[in-house]
């Protein structure tokens, strides 16, 4: 059976050796990133606006990081950079959509953290990284985000140093990830209740407002209940305009004329 992308991950960085106070400070500022991001959940917050600040507090993160953006696919694989912390990260982004391949899309499709640097990616993404000489990007890490199954992304690290990150880089980062998946799925349905919410509010004031209208034209004209809304439905119709308008515009004449 094939092990999970984040074991393989873990076992990598628990074999290097790693400083414990290096490790520590690494953490905590981990912990930091998301008790910020975790603050900015919330009736206000949209789900790029999050993914923004997840990209800033990610280049705060991780240590060599330049730069740093969320691509996400749509349903039909097409990626698109939802956010990042400057335009450099659209142009190494665009040279990946373009090529169709690259440490973001590979992270995205393949659900795996994707470490990469430029000299060992010529065979593995050659248009890609034929693309990219000039633009001064050495170094890549990205770590995939999953929204909901049909919501799929990746969270991308760029770097001008030839470094290349670390494993235990990666292991944060998929920590990170994790926990930002969580976060992004409760901003999701905040929003998703907000506009439920606005939709409800619209509706019962529509429907205050054609009944308002049918008893107008009842009163004014002697018309029964099912009658009265009949002839709503016929102007509505006659006008190609949403009911509510039409109940709208009686109600305005009769408060004019009143």
């Amino acid at each position: 059976m094939k092990e999970r992308s984040e074991d393989n991950v873990l076992d990598r960085a628990l074999g290097e050796d790693i400083d414990p106070g290096e490790l520590i400070e690494k953490l905590d500022a981990l912990v930091t990133a998301l008790s910020d991001v975790a603050a900015r959940v919330g009736p206000g917050s949209a789900t790029d606006a999050l993914l923004e600040r997840v990209c800033v507090r990610t280049v705060e993160t991780i240590s060599g990081a330049d730069m740093a953006g969320v691509t996400l696919l749509s349903e039909s694989g097409v990626p698109r950079t939802a956010a990042s912390t400057n335009k450099a990260v659209l142009d190494v982004d665009f040279e990946q959509y373009v090529s169709g391949e690259g440490p973001c899309l590979e992270a995205a499709r393949t659900r795996s953290v994707v470490r990469a640097t430029v000299a060992d990616s010529e065979l593995r993404w050659p248009t890609f990284t034929a693309n990219l000489r000039g633009a001064g990007v050495q170094s890549f890490l990205s770590a995939p985000i999953w929204i909901y199954d049909r919501h799929a992304g990746a969270l991308n690290i760029y770097s001008l140093g030839a470094h290349g990150f670390s494993e235990v880089d990666a292991l944060i980062l998929r920590v990170y990830t994790t926990s930002i998946e969580g976060l992004l799925r409760v901003s999701k349905e905040i929003e998703f209740a907000k506009h439920e919410i606005a939709g409800l509010n619209t509706a019962m004031k529509s429907r205050a407002t054609i009944e308002q209208a049918k008893g107008i034209l009842m009163a004014i004209h002697g018309f029964g209940s099912e009658r009265a809304f009949d002839v709503l439905v016929k102007e509505s119709q006659r006008k190609q305009q949403k009911l509510h308008v039409i109940a709208e515009e009686i109600v305005e004449r009769a408060k004019a004329t009143g």
